[in-house]
């Protein structure tokens, strides 16, 4: 009874995940790895610093890149100083698709786009968003609305953020309201 149940068990396990062993060229479509229902977390110094969730993860090692679909994200603050707390979530994020250049750290999302950036008491939504991550850019080419705790609402089109420079800008169609409280 008990290897019936660990046969089922591996015949499980292995369906939702499958290798492809052969010799790929540059121009093949064909993932090197596929996962269903997958989780990644990244520990750091025992704490986790990022996860990602999605129902499918294609890998591609030749082309450096990974396709998700259905997928969400946390990115962690530091971790606090009680080491037995699990840290805040500093960035949660989810998207229909994303693509990620795992050689540059660049990612791409679409099919709705949803970020919350606790830090910055902002979240924004769109339809596409890419992060260029060597240049620290963020970029919307749509529609892009931004939505703040306190009330204050942007939309417009073409939006990109500097996060350098901590600036951000919309190029066109630009409307909203801004809460300015002063006490």
């Amino acid at each position: 009874m008990q290897s019936k149940l660990i046969t089922i068990i591996l015949m499980l396990l292995t369906a939702a995940c499958s290798f492809n062993y052969d010799t790929q060229s540059e121009d093949n479509e064909d993932p090197d790895l596929i996962m269903g229902y997958a989780e990644y977390v990244r520990i750091e110094n025992g704490n986790p610093v990022f996860r990602v969730n999605a129902d499918e993860v294609r890998r591609y090692e030749a082309k450096h890149s990974m396709e998700l679909d259905n997928f969400a994200f946390d990115q962690y603050n530091s971790a606090p100083e009680d080491y037995e707390k699990i840290p805040d979530i500093n960035v949660r994020g989810f998207a229909g698709k994303a693509r990620i250049e795992t050689d540059t750290n660049n990612f791409f999302m679409s099919r709705g786009v949803y970020l919350e950036v606790n830090s910055e008491d902002v979240a924004l939504e769109t339809g596409d968003l890419s992060w260029l991550d060597k240049e620290r850019l963020l970029n919307a080419p749509g529609r892009l609305s931004i939505t703040r705790s306190d009330g204050t609402t942007m939309e417009g089109t073409g939006f990109s953020a500097d996060a350098r420079k901590k600036s951000w800008e919309f190029e066109s169609d630009v409307e909203g309201s801004i809460v300015d409280d002063d006490s």
